[in-house]
C-alpha cells in the first residue's frame, strides 16, 4: 500500500520539532474528518494545544460539517470551517487561527500539519506568496519542514504530508479514495468505482446521483455503462472505456462536481461497516 519512505521521516521531523511550537493546526477534510486525521496525533503532538480546521467544507454536506463542528468543540478543541482554496491564507492565519493560539509570549508559532490531498500545500504556497512547493493530489509531495514568517510575531511550520502507516481497513481505504488522498491509478479501476458508488449510495441513495450522472441507474454495472456512453467514452472494437469511466467518476466525487457529500458522520464513525 501507497506509504513513501519519507514520512516515517517527516514523522520523526515533527517530534523533534513539536517543542518550537505553542499549538498545531490540524487541516482535515472536512468530508471526513476522523479518517484524514491519519498521523497518529496522540503520540506525535503530545499535549499541544490543537486547532482543527474542516478544509473543503464547501464540498461536504453542511448538515454534517455541523455535526462535526460540535463534535471538536465537545472536546475542547478549537475548530474552524474553511474553504482555504478560496481564502486568504495570510488573513486567514491573522483572524481566524492565531487568536485561538495560546501562548505565554507575544510571538505565536504553530505547526501546520495535513495527510495528502487535504489543501495544506496549496494553502501554504499561497501562505509564502510564491509557488515555491510542488502542491498537487499526489500524496507525499511536501517532503520537508520549514518555517514560514506570517510577521514579525507569526510563524507557522510547514510539515509534510503523513498517510497512515498500515491501510488495514477497505472502509478507511474507500473514503480515502473518493476525496481523492489515494492514487486511484494503484487500484482496480472497476473495484474503486464500486467501493466509491455503494459508499455514496449507502449514505444518500442512488437517487443522489441522477442529475450528475444524467440518468437513473439500478447497479454499478448499469451506471458505468450509461456513464461511458453519455461522455463517448469508447475503447477499441466499440467497447466501452470502463477504466477511462471508474477514474472520471472518482475524480469527479473528489473534486466535489459528483454532489456536495460527506463520508462519515460523528455519531456512526466508530460503528463497524461493511464496505
Amino acid at each position: 500500500m501507497y506509504y513513501p519512505g519519507h514520512i516515517q521521516k517527516a514523522k520523526r521531523q515533527i517530534q523533534e520539532n513539536i517543542k518550537s511550537v505553542d499549538a498545531v493546526v490540524e487541516l482535515l477534510d472536512a468530508r471526513i474528518p476522523l479518517t484524514s486525521r491519519a498521523y497518529e496525533a496522540e503520540k506525535l503532538f503530545h499535549n499541544k494545544q490543537r486547532i482543527v480546521v474542516l478544509n473543503k467544507s464547501d464540498l461536504a454536506d453542511p448538515q454534517i460539517t455541523h455535526l462535526w463542528k460540535q463534535y471538536f468543540s465537545s472536546q475542547g478543541t478549537g475548530v474552524i470551517e474553511a474553504s482555504l482554496v478560496n481564502s486568504d491564507a495570510r488573513q486567514f492565519i491573522i483572524r481566524e487561527v492565531v487568536p485561538l493560539v495560546k501562548s505565554r509570549f507575544f510571538e505565536k508559532r504553530f505547526m501546520v500539519v495535513g495527510m495528502p490531498n487535504v489543501g495544506k500545500s496549496t494553502f501554504i504556497n499561497r501562505l509564502k506568496g510564491k509557488k515555491s512547493l510542488a502542491a498537487g493530489n499526489r500524496p507525499g509531495i511536501t517532503r520537508g519542514v520549514q518555517w514560514i514568517n506570517v510577521s514579525q510575531q507569526i510563524a507557522v511550520l510547514d510539515t509534510p504530508g503523513i498517510l497512515y502507516t498500515n491501510l488495514h481497513s477497505a472502509h478507511i481505504t474507500t473514503k480515502l479514495l473518493a476525496v481523492g488522498s489515494l492514487p486511484y491509478e494503484q487500484f482496480d479501476p472497476m473495484d474503486a468505482f464500486e467501493r466509491v458508488l455503494d459508499l455514496i449510495v449507502g449514505r444518500y441513495g442512488r437517487e443522489s446521483l441522477f442529475e450528475y450522472a444524467g440518468t437513473s441507474f439500478e447497479n454499478s454495472e448499469d451506471l458505468i455503462d450509461k456513464f461511458c456512453r453519455k461522455r463517448n467514452f469508447l475503447a477499441r472494437q466499440g467497447q466501452y472505456d470502463t477504466t477511462r469511466g471508474a477514474h472520471t467518476f472518482l475524480r469527479d466525487v473528489a473534486s466535489g462536481k459528483a454532489g456536495r457529500f460527506s463520508f462519515e458522520d460523528p455519531d456512526t464513525f466508530y460503528q463497524a461497516d461493511p464496505v
